[in-house]
């Protein structure tokens, strides 16, 4: 008999379940609980006492996590098929109290597996008079790091702001995020954007080619704030006194271009080709710590790899606050 559960066991880890040995082990031996014949009094008080070691099965919950299209649902089917359970798909967001929870959940039949897609969305029902924290581990575990964009914690949108001070005829450059700066604040100021220091017209910027070539981009949604910090940090590093970098080099450290984009937030990428794009621009870089990249093969020389960079000019094409601008606010000064 309980040869029989270990094959089991062994054919339905094959299917590649995410989830542990016991709670594979609990849902096939209550299947075979529920094919044994009425003569199979031993092997029954068996099972009975393997569910009073390892819990119900009808208790236990399992958390599918990753991005679409990685077989989450094709292996609900295939457990359901191979069980030869029922189904039922909850949509939790058309409930409005935990009574129609409950009676939804009576309304389900038995053998069956209930599938409650979007979790985090469907937390909080509307009659809940107390809010409830989503656990942190939980929130961890379903890699859900989108909810800093509502309170402008990503950096997906961050811009250069650029102010000219008529009394010390200098210009000052950082960065922010745009969507939690007010108009009014930006009265006189200059605004430089992603597309106004490289675009399709014009021509891409070296941080736009680098970030590119070292893979930096997946969905592409963080990839101009970042693209920003960096060029931000870069503006401000050629305001350093000397001694000057090496050619196609900026006068940033490699420690600083790393730290450019800390404020900068990624849910796929990772930050590993993101930091090899920020830190090829470090004038102090060492080129065989620069990772995986379309501009060299494994094994080609410095020189090769040096020549293969995308050119980087200091004090290039892009100006940050034009001159007509800073008339203006002399005037304005004047006035």
């Amino acid at each position: 008999m309980w040869d029989d559960l270990q094959s089991l066991v062994n054919k339905t880890k094959q299917l590649g379940a995410p989830f542990d040995k016991a709670g594979i082990r609990q849902i096939i031996g209550y299947q075979l609980l529920r094919t044994l014949p009425p003569s199979s009094i031993v092997c029954e008080e068996e099972i009975k006492g393997f569910y009073r070691e390892v819990g119900k099965a009808w208790k236990r919950g399992f958390l599918l996590f990753g991005p679409p299209g990685t077989g989450k649902s094709s292996l609900i089917a295939a457990m359901a098929n191979y069980l030869n359970f029922d189904i039922y798909d909850l949509q939790l967001t058309n409930l409005i109290g935990n009574s129609q929870l409950r009676q939804l959940l009576i309304s389900t039949a038995n053998w069956s597996i209930l599938v409650v897609e979007d979790i985090d969305c469907s937390l909080e029902l509307q009659d809940r008079r107390q809010p409830r924290m989503m656990n942190p581990d939980l929130a961890r575990m379903m890699n859900i790091d989108r909810y800093p964009t509502t309170q402008g914690g990503c950096g997906a949108c961050v811009v250069l702001l650029s102010k000219y001070n008529p009394v010390l005829d200098q210009v000052d450059d950082f960065t922010v995020s745009s969507c939690l700066t007010l108009l009014c604040s930006i009265n006189g100021c200059s605004i430089t954007t992603t597309e106004g220091i490289g675009n399709t017209r014009d021509g891409f910027h070296p941080i736009h080619e680098r970030f590119s070539g070292f893979h930096a981009s997946q969905c592409g949604f963080c990839t101009p704030g970042m693209c920003m910090s960096l060029f931000s940090a870069l503006v401000n590093a050629e305001k350093i006194p000397p001694p000057e970098p090496p050619l196609g080099f900026s006068k940033l450290k490699v420690s600083k271009a790393e730290k450019a984009i800390v404020g900068n937030l990624c849910r796929y990428t990772g930050y590993h080709p993101m930091a090899n794009a920020c830190k090829s621009f470090g004038a102090d870089v060492d080129m065989e710590d620069l990772g995986l990249n379309s501009f060299w093969r494994k094994g080609d020389s410095k020189d090769v790899k040096l020549s293969s960079l995308p050119s980087y000019k200091r004090n290039g094409d892009v100006c940050t606050f034009p001159q007509f601008l800073k008339s203006e606010n002399r005037n304005f000064k004047d006035f």
